[in-house]
């Protein structure tokens, strides 16, 4: 290694060794070190790349004004670092989301048109690592017209010259092609499915503003740190500490997505409430110290049927640090947080708890799950960070018993000192089935297994066939009718469009449920409130209504797969 190298490599190490330090001249420090960045920057694409991780870190967790711009001066010279690169050497930062490298990904349908929409010629097709092109041919057969049918069936030609062809007169990229004559060939519903199909992978170079070196919320306010935050000893008192919730306003809440589709687009990631976002359904948690959660619902037609799907970003003074999704389900909520790695070695647990409690505050819920993948089921990266005793330390903890015992013999031997930390096979054998946080209001009969999700499916099924309709969609009408009966509704064509469609889709479950003729009053109202509610503009007011709904929820948990079929409502 030269001595130019080795000098670079020098001043990296000693950046991330003091980032997170505050007090006793770690500002003058850290400034020092950024100076002497600017003065030779790293021309190397690991250089490059490990400065923008501790130049964010210092832009999100600030322990001085002056740090904060400093950085942001040097974030602002990557672009240029990085086009100066020898093209071999660049290649290394694709997938990395950094300004000026390519990401390659399968982007979903309203991603890859958000792409698209602000890429500039940007982004394209990836041909080269597009496996099997003949995937996109029932897509581009539902663009082409009659006359050009029979030349592209004709199997003569090949599927990107096929395009190449198609678009000739066209100024545009073939992926921005594909997708604008997709949508006038069929409408955006099935232009989605028929995408999907496609398996297409798509080149994308983000501009400064779009990639992980430039993404963040701007006039975000800043917060000065003075140190990073721990977890409280109560972490569960901590939770069931109520939290205001600030719901944004469209247009707002436009520039919130905006920022949230950046930072994980370019990092090659999505979520699906993320990609079909529902502007009126976002809300904004202040966590503390510059630290805010985005939790945005998904669009209407995107929404699951006794779920509320739900994505989030976490930020830190405006930048993107932290991602994942959050799902209620009665009173529990499926959930984990990922932290983006340039981010590590910050305050997550402390987070984390924050995160529980707006979760608790905006859905009601006194349960929280964590499933196998989150901390190493099939998941290499959370067996190498030990993701599993993240969650322990919170209180987090297996249901199963034999798991249980297990933990606490290990956790056990951890507490000794000097004791090695787990190895990976101790932490495959613990990284099975669910972790689960009880807080103290929590109903033992409200711990409903997941499988009731699939046997309510189930059950929609045999009430949907037993049905004498002559199709399944007068089968599902006439369910419809007799339940909004049942629950004392008005007569189902005098509901909103959107409450009818909610109607529509739990009536067959709650027929499989049957005997809600004779539940209570107060019972059948908020019951209907519920199948109301999956129809109105923000989906927390159908968590929230759910959580009123123990009679139904613990009936679904108590269907088997093979039972009868119940007899149908009496009207």
């Amino acid at each position: 290694m030269t001595k130019a190298a080795q000098a670079e490599a020098k001043s990296a190490g000693a950046l991330i060794g003091v980032r997170h330090r505050y007090g006793d001249g770690a500002e003058a420090r850290k400034q020092d070190l950024l100076a002497r960045l600017e003065a030779r920057p790293p021309k190397t694409a690991r250089a490059i790349l490990r400065m923008q991780d501790d130049l964010l870190f210092l832009v999100a967790f600030p322990g001085e004004a002056a740090t904060r711009r400093a950085a942001i001066r040097l974030l602002a010279a990557v672009p240029d670092l990085v086009s100066r690169l020898p093209r071999g050497e660049r290649d290394l930062l694709n997938d990395s989301g950094i300004a000026g490298s390519t990401s390659r990904y399968e982007f979903s349908f309203p991603i890859a048109r958000w792409i698209a929409g602000r890429a500039a010629g940007e982004a394209e097709i990836d041909w080269r690592h597009y496996k099997d092109h003949a995937l996109l041919d029932r897509a581009l057969f539902a663009i082409l017209r009659p006359a050009e049918l029979e030349a592209a069936e004709s199997g003569d030609t090949k599927t990107r010259a096929l395009v190449e062809r198609a678009r000739a007169s066209s100024t545009r990229t073939s992926l921005d092609w594909i997708l604008g004559a997709l949508i006038d060939a069929c409408g955006p519903e099935k232009a989605d499915a028929l995408f999907s199909e496609t398996d297409m992978p798509i080149a994308w170079r983000p501009s400064a503003r779009y990639s992980t070196t430039g993404a963040r919320l701007a006039h975000a306010p800043v917060v000065i740190r003075r140190t990073m935050r721990r977890p409280p000893a109560d972490v569960a008192a901590r939770i069931c500490e109520p939290m205001t919730i600030e719901r944004l306003a469209p247009a707002r809440a436009r520039r919130v997505i905006e920022t949230t589709r950046a930072g994980l687009s370019a990092r090659c990631r999505e979520v699906v409430a993320i990609s079909h976002a529902n502007p009126r359904d976002v809300s904004w948690c202040d966590l503390g110290e510059g630290t805010a959660l985005a939790v945005i619902g998904v669009a209407p037609a995107r929404r699951l049927t006794l779920e509320t799907n739900t994505g989030y970003l976490l930020f830190a003074n405006g930048v993107p640090i932290g991602y994942g999704g959050v799902t209620p389900f009665f009173r529990q909520a499926n959930t984990g947080i990922n932290i983006f790695p340039s981010f590590r070695g910050s305050e997550a647990a402390a987070l984390f708890v924050e995160m529980l409690r707006a979760f608790r505050s905006l859905y009601g819920v006194s349960r929280f799950i964590v499933n196998g993948y989150q901390f190493g089921e099939g998941n290499a990266e959370a067996i190498r960070s030990g993701a599993y005793w993240f969650y322990h330390r919170l209180g987090f903890r297996p249901t199963d018993q034999t798991l249980q015992r297990r933990a606490a013999r290990e956790a056990a031997r951890l507490s000794k000192k000097g004791a090695a930390p787990s190895d990976a096979g101790t932490l495959r054998g613990l990284a099975r089935g669910d972790l689960v946080l009880t807080l103290p209001d929590a109903d033992p009969a409200d711990a409903i297994d997941e499988s009731a999700i699939l046997k309510a499916g189930l059950g929609a099924m045999r009430a949907l066939a037993r049905e004498p309709a002559a199709s399944r969609a007068l089968a599902e009408q006439a369910i419809s009718e007799r339940i909004a009966a049942a629950l004392g509704a008005d007569a189902l064509r005098d509901l909103p469009p959107a409450e009818r469609r909610a109607m529509r889709r739990l009536a067959p479950i709650i027929e499989a449920v049957g005997g809600v003729s004779s539940w209570s009053d107060e019972e059948k109202r908020n019951l209907l409130a519920m199948v109301r509610a999956k129809g109105a503009a923000q989906e927390r007011d159908f968590a929230r209504a759910a959580a009123l709904c123990p009679r139904f929820f613990r009936a679904l948990g108590s269907l088997h797969d093979d039972a009868p079929p119940r007899a149908p409502i009496a009207q």
